[in-house]
């Protein structure tokens, strides 16, 4: 008798190795921590290895954001988003960037796609109340 497999497979690169990686997680602390400058080194030295990386790129642009340097984060989101246009995190905090240099149509705009994709998955939900928070409700 055939059985069929009930193994789910994901669409795209596996990036789980990251969480394994010392210096991938040494990262995430410090950017936790607000220490953005170290946490920009080591990512650009795991970036070396994994240049189109969407979960590399996305902390990239969101360490660069948080310092306001909001042409490389700008960058980075968009490499992101090249590299997998579907990676929510990166929607919801590309939503942050345009909110934080005043443009809310794109930032509806991600929110619109992000609902598309997910549904009111937590990154809609973050990205809408950033929203409501700029318009003041």
């Amino acid at each position: 008798a055939l059985t069929m497999s009930t193994t789910a497979h994901a669409v795209g690169p596996d990036w789980t190795w990251l969480d394994d990686n010392p210096d991938y997680r040494a990262a995430r602390r410090w950017i936790e921590e607000k220490n953005f400058p170290p946490a920009i080194e080591k990512l650009e030295v795991l970036l070396k290895r994994s240049p189109e990386s969407p979960v590399l790129l996305n902390w990239l642009a969101f360490s660069h954001r948080k310092l306001k340097n909001y042409p490389l984060s700008k960058e980075f989101y968009d490499a992101a988003l090249k590299s997998d246009p579907t990676y929510l995190p990166a929607l919801e905090y590309q939503g942050e960037w345009f909110l934080e240099t005043g443009d809310m149509a794109s930032a509806k705009a991600n929110l619109a796609k992000l609902e598309q994709l997910c549904g009111r998955c937590h990154e809609w939900g973050d990205l809408r109340d950033a929203i409501a928070k700029v318009e003041g409700k």
